[in-house]
């Protein structure tokens, strides 16, 4: 005998949950599965509370930004001083000088980057909290509205979806009437 060639097929994960959840619903001839989607980034930016979140990390952002200014501010203040008075100071005094402007520039550059990494999980962490509570509103909303399946564009492999299974809009309104 001969042996046969088997093609490979490869499934990605959402397209096998996808699989798992409408085959049930192949036996009920009853109703097709209804499918629907959602962008998630579009949630949180079109949302109250994702744009509250936006607004107060810019709030912080703005703060530490100014703080950064005035220590830029100090830092060229001290380099022009320095400039002028080079000739009338002494080789040690000036090379104190130049070590307290590195020195200033060097934790400048650290508080910038201190700040950048809190910020940036400031921001981390409300994005991950609007988004346990939209799961919720999702499923919900899903139970509510018999959703057999409800994909996240982009990120589950919705590479195209008829407009009329973009269920965004509606999930931003129910998020945001839901009550704090």
């Amino acid at each position: 005998m001969g042996t046969s060639s088997n093609p490979r097929w490869t499934l990605s994960f959402p397209f096998i949950a996808f699989l798992i959840a409408i085959v049930p619903c192949i036996g009920e001839a009853a109703e097709a599965p209804k499918l629907g989607y959602v962008d998630l980034q579009q949630i949180i930016n079109q949302s109250l509370k994702g744009q509250a979140a936006k607004a107060r990390v810019q709030v912080e952002r703005d703060e530490k930004q100014k703080e950064v200014i005035a220590r830029e501010d100090e830092i060229k203040k001290l380099e022009g001083e320095l400039e002028r008075r080079a000739s009338v100071l002494s080789e040690e005094a000036k090379r104190e000088r130049e070590e307290t402007i590195r020195r200033k520039i060097r934790d400048l550059r650290r508080t910038i980057e201190d700040f950048n990494r809190d910020l940036a999980k400031r921001e981390s962490e409300l994005v991950a909290e609007i988004l346990k509570e939209v799961t919720g509103v999702i499923q919900a909303y899903g139970k509510e509205k018999g959703y057999t399946v409800i994909l996240e564009k982009g990120q589950a492999g919705v590479l195209y979806g008829d407009e009329g299974a973009d269920i965004t809009k509606e999930i931003v309104e129910t998020y945001n009437a839901k009550k704090p």
